[in-house]
């Protein structure tokens, strides 16, 4: 009987052991065939190291346990590095960004005329515009889609050369063909706005190269990596807390020297386009100037426009370039301007009949007389209406226009002497203050002093 006994037992086991060899022989098959279909690649990532775990044999709890967790540690070491160096990336942008910004980076441009309503358009024409029947210009719309190197916008004091960039750098089109420039490049389009009536930075090369390195460090920002290769150390050496480290660490040539880094170092999926206005209106040394404009010619799938009065220098520097003078090209904006500004004025005149032919005398005359420069034509439209509202007779408006210098430095000058000679002692006075704020490098204007002593 005890014999019987430990038989049993014997066999009892002997079944237990064929059944567990048996489970596993089929866990092993399923997830060899579970592996082969195509239902194995929607699985989750996880399911799928296990079942890869039981296929080759891996089948207690403890080992697929710590195979788990091997993954685990691993996936959340790897996860933990990339969000420390992707946060100290963010950190080292924004102390990069801290540091070249300063208050007046677009004030200019915002103070700029926008471009009275159906002008500018003619800038993105193409070859066969009839401009080109009479003036000889280089295309600008050729340019954006094809060109290299510099393009060169010239033209007279007052002639629109500011309003027509402010045009073109926020104008859809100028994106749109510049991505038919270098096709398959991420783009870069950066701008600046000289004014020589504005602060230190407004007409500096450090606020020039200060703000187009803001932009491109907000477009691309890879840029902070560079700074950090350039000083061979962290971007905390440039941040903003203190003002006095800051004025040290941006000098030009060091600002000028990252532009430099940043062109040559760009990857070439990278396509730059700058837009600079009034050169003429810079103050600092003319050659620094010139270098930077000089590092976008230079580089390869970068390209600059800028625009100035015809000053000796620059017609030397840019006698090569592609370019155009705004005055050979504006008439038809300026004809749309005094006639969409003055003609209805002239039509409400209770002395002009409608469409009559002395109301278009005075219009085309204005026209002629203003020689493509829209600061003169504003100014004497303004006084034509000024006129009109004081009932003037037309003898008296084309008195007005005739008598009216051709020049702007003429039109300033008559405007003055024209004073009532009681305000002229008051105005002498607010001229001389602007003169030594001027001197003392104090940006103010002629409203804010007035404001200064009560309401003008």
């Amino acid at each position: 009987m005890r014999r019987k006994g430990v038989l049993k037992e014997k066999q009892e086991l002997l079944e237990k052991y064929r059944r567990v060899l048996d489970t596993r022989i089929l866990i092993r098959l399923d997830a060899r065939a579970l592996k082969e279909t195509q239902d194995m690649q929607c699985l989750d990532r996880g399911v799928q190291d296990l079942v890869f775990a039981i296929e080759k044999g891996q089948n207690t709890v403890e080992e697929l346990m710590v195979i788990q967790s091997r993954q685990i540690k691993d996936h959340i070491d790897s996860a933990f590095k990339s969000r420390t160096r992707g946060s100290e990336d963010a950190i080292a942008r924004q102390r990069l960004l801290e540091g070249l910004f300063y208050p007046e980076i677009v004030s200019r441009e915002e103070q700029i005329p926008e471009a009275f309503q159906g002008t500018c358009g003619w800038i993105f024409d193409s070859a066969a515009d009839e401009r080109s029947k009479y003036r000889t210009w280089a295309n600008f719309r050729s340019w954006l889609e094809t060109e290299n190197g510099v393009y060169w916008i010239s033209g007279k004091p007052g002639s629109g050369k500011s309003t027509l960039m402010k045009y073109i750098v926020n104008e859809d089109s100028t994106t749109r063909l510049l991505s038919d420039w270098e096709r398959g490049t991420d783009l870069v389009v950066i701008s600046f706005f000289f004014w020589n009536a504005g602060t230190a930075l407004q007409k500096s090369c450090t606020g020039l190269l200060r703000s187009l390195l803001y932009q491109v460090a907000t477009q691309w920002p890879g840029l902070a990596y560079l700074v950090s290769a350039q000083h061979g150390k962290s971007t905390r050496e440039v941040e903003v807390s203190n003002k006095f480290h800051l004025l040290a660490a941006w000098t030009d040539q060091r600002l000028l020297s990252l532009l430099s880094l940043f062109l040559d170092q760009k990857p070439d999926s990278l396509s730059v386009c700058a837009f600079v206005d009034g050169l003429d209106e810079f103050v600092g040394d003319e050659d620094l100037l010139l270098d930077m404009i000089r590092l976008f010619r230079e580089t390869s799938k970068c390209k600059i426009c800028v625009s100035s009065r015809p000053e000796q220098a620059f017609r030397q520097e840019f006698r090569r370039c592609l370019q155009l003078r705004v005055q050979d090209l504006n008439r038809e904006d300026i004809k749309r301007m005094a006639t969409g500004k003055l003609l209805p004025s002239l039509r409400r005149h209770k002395n002009l009949p409608q469409d009559s032919d002395d109301a278009k005398w005075l219009v085309d005359n204005l026209i002629e007389k203003a020689s493509g420069v829209f600061l003169w034509l504003d100014l004497m439209i303004k006084d034509l209406i000024r006129g009109l509202r004081n009932h003037d007779t037309l003898e008296q408006l084309k008195s007005r226009l005739d008598r009216t210098p051709d020049t702007i430095n003429g039109v300033y000058a008559h405007m003055i002497q024209s004073l009532d000679p009681l305000y002229s002692e008051e105005s002498a006075k607010y001229f001389r203050v602007l003169l030594v704020a001027v001197d003392l490098g104090f940006y103010t204007t002629l409203q804010r002093l007035v404001c200064a002593e009560g309401e003008p």
